[in-house]
């Protein structure tokens, strides 16, 4: 039994795919403050029941697995010179929402807007430590 346990644990881990922006919780697994870069498997979200607990597979489907929406008209006329290859998908959608002066990047002060940010939690997303966090830094989905 132990062995099967132990077979299946590194078999979801060898299966961990692309992130995605899931359903805020508590304990997601790999998220980064915008419950974005999350771990995966096989196109659904990872939760944990506490911190030290395992990573395991729940019923939500990661967005990117999901079909395109209808886009909103602002998101389109703001983003579509930037980042007209990404409309449709719910990662920009919810970048979009974060980025409240519409530049195509997320500051600190937009950050800690809507969330209580740290700086040192934004230098983690912040990749390349430019100030802003780009789409793809938001979620690789978006690269």
């Amino acid at each position: 039994m132990k062995l099967l346990i132990i077979i299946l644990a590194i078999v979801t881990c060898l299966q961990l795919a692309n992130s995605c922006c899931c359903s805020i919780g508590l304990f997601n697994c790999g998220c980064n403050f915008f419950n974005c870069n999350c771990d995966t498997s096989n196109g659904y979200c990872m939760f944990k029941d506490c911190p030290l607990c395992t990573c395991v597979l729940v019923e939500e489907v990661c967005a990117t697995k999901r079909r395109k929406r209808s886009v909103d008209t602002r998101l389109m006329e703001d983003y579509k010179e930037k980042y007209g290859h990404l409309i449709g998908l719910p990662e920009l959608d919810l970048f979009y929402t974060f980025d409240t002066d519409k530049d195509g990047f997320i500051n600190i002060r937009e950050a800690r807007a809507s969330l209580n940010v740290t700086l040192d939690a934004f230098n983690e997303v912040d990749t390349d430590r430019d100030g802003f966090i780009q789409p793809a830094e938001f979620d690789s989905s978006l690269d």
